[in-house]
């Protein structure tokens, strides 16, 4: 009996022991997770009403641009569409193309594009569409550019039948 009553008090110190180094550790460790939250996406304006098979559209904030054209005289589903961007202060490793429908679920559709040989801040790739049953449908075009986990982005919308 008088054993384990000698024992209780080193279990005790034990107990303590691992508390004040499991705070210790907490302390050290907790403030390094919060500092890797995802990165901030910093999100450009577009001018609205911009026709995306005519001419450049342009996004910008005081910093930079992003435009977007498609290369197709008429948009329309289920044909390959060209589309371009250009990048005007804005650093990019890498650069994709995500495009929803505005008023319809039409599944995922995100295409990363190719820098353009020779151009620094030209991209370009094709992308489908999906058919929209209901006829008539306005997109939602997001470029996302990437450079050392920094996010710039910008949505342009256009028509397509």
């Amino acid at each position: 009996m008088n054993q384990t009553k000698g024992k209780r008090p080193h279990l005790l110190q034990v107990v303590i022991i691992l508390a004040i180094i499991l705070g210790l550790g907490s302390i050290i460790y907790v403030p390094k997770l919060l500092q890797n939250t995802p990165p901030q996406t910093r999100i450009l304006q577009s001018t609205p009403e911009c026709e995306l098979t005519q001419s450049f559209c342009e996004a910008r904030d005081n910093v930079g641009a992003i435009s977007l054209k498609i290369h197709n005289q008429a948009i329309s589903a289920a044909t390959p569409l060209t589309f371009e961007v250009k990048l005007e202060n804005i650093a990019a490793d890498q650069v994709m193309l995500d495009l929803k429908g505005r008023d319809m679920f039409m599944g995922l559709n995100q295409v990363m594009l190719s820098k353009v040989a020779g151009q620094d801040d030209l991209w370009q790739g094709e992308v489908v569409l999906g058919v929209c049953t209901t006829g008539k449908m306005t997109w939602v075009t997001s470029v996302i550019t990437e450079h050392q986990g920094r996010l710039t982005q910008a949505d342009f919308f256009f028509d397509a039948q």
